[in-house]
């Protein structure tokens, strides 16, 4: 159980305080120790990082959170959620966070984007990967959308860091230039309203796969009256694959989601809600010539790495 105590932001609603309390109950066997870099006084935005057996990447997203346009304008708190593994990474973590939540080693995802929740104090709070890069407008955009109450959470654009070709399969990165309404595809790039993500029970502990459709799903039946959009200019820069390792694992993997949740959530409404948006036509930008035969020759390999025993592959 953490010691110390972070002040509430100011104006806490008696509801959220409620949730709150509730949520660090449940997550505090999860947390190993809770230690405050520095305190900021009523964060509009915690910004929350998600790192397990992080290389020096994590170093990078860090600086790009920290170096925001907004950083004399809004109170906002970086807060890093270790799942293990990054100890040789602290020395240069510390000094670019701001609260640091040390988790059980190797925490599902999900539980420890809840834990993260659960001693975050922004108003409003976003997840962002601990390999991409967010641009320097991302509080301020954040915040911008915000101002309509009637948007619950959002989803940003995603652009390719390294590999633009291994990112034509992820048709969800880039829904074009328009704000319309989507479901939050993008996990680790995406702000929602605290109040909103504790009222509806958050992610899932041991989804992996499908829990921004679920969080949308949950959002659509206890608050029918508000959004959830994808914004253009909400920028971030992420790979979708970094290797053929990678690409290899998360074909297998990815091939299984609807099966895995369909055993994990029961609900026969939410599996009708995922399988509507999965057959649903999505906006996406239109490809180059040579991004369109990447994506061919991708989804050729990819055909071949989902019919492949596992023992031909490999396990990660």
């Amino acid at each position: 159980m953490p010691d110390h105590l972070l002040q509430d932001r100011a104006g806490l609603p008696e509801a959220e305080r409620a949730l709150q309390e509730a949520w660090r109950a449940k997550y505090a066997p999860e947390v190993k120790e809770l230690i405050v870099r520095r305190e900021v006084p009523s964060p509009k935005l915690t910004l929350i990082v998600i790192s397990y057996k992080a290389k020096d990447y994590l170093i990078e997203c860090l600086q790009h959170a920290r170096g925001q346009t907004a950083a004399l304008d809004v109170p906002f708190e970086i807060l890093l959620a270790d799942s293990g593994g990054i100890e040789h990474l602290r020395p240069r973590s510390a000094p670019l966070v701001d609260v640091e939540l040390r988790l059980t080693d190797g925490i599902p995802l999900n539980a420890a984007r809840n834990a993260a929740i659960a001693w975050a104090r922004g108003e409003y709070v976003a997840f962002i990967d601990d390999d991409g890069l967010i641009a320097p407008t991302f509080v301020e955009v954040v915040c911008r959308v915000f101002q309509d109450p009637r948007i619950a959470a959002m989803r940003g654009r995603i652009i390719p860091k390294e590999h633009p070709y291994f990112c034509t399969l992820a048709g969800h990165y880039d829904r074009g230039d328009d704000v319309v309404d989507d479901v939050l595809a993008t996990e680790g790039h995406m702000a929602i309203r605290r109040g909103v993500y504790l009222s509806t029970g958050g992610f899932p502990d041991q989804f992996y796969g499908a829990e921004g459709v679920y969080l949308v799903y949950r959002i659509a039946k206890d608050f029918p009256e508000l959004r959830v959009v994808y914004v253009p200019d909400l920028l971030m820069r992420h790979d979708y694959f970094d290797s053929w390792e990678n690409f290899i694992w998360k074909t297998r993997k990815y091939r299984r989601i609807r099966r895995e949740v369909g055993g994990m959530e029961p609900d026969p409404e939410f599996l009708r809600y995922l399988d509507a948006y999965l057959a649903r036509r999505k906006p996406h930008r239109r490809l180059t010539v040579e991004q369109t035969v990447a994506l061919g020759l991708l989804k050729a390999v990819r055909w071949g790495v989902q019919r492949l025993p596992a023992w031909a592959v490999g396990q990660r």
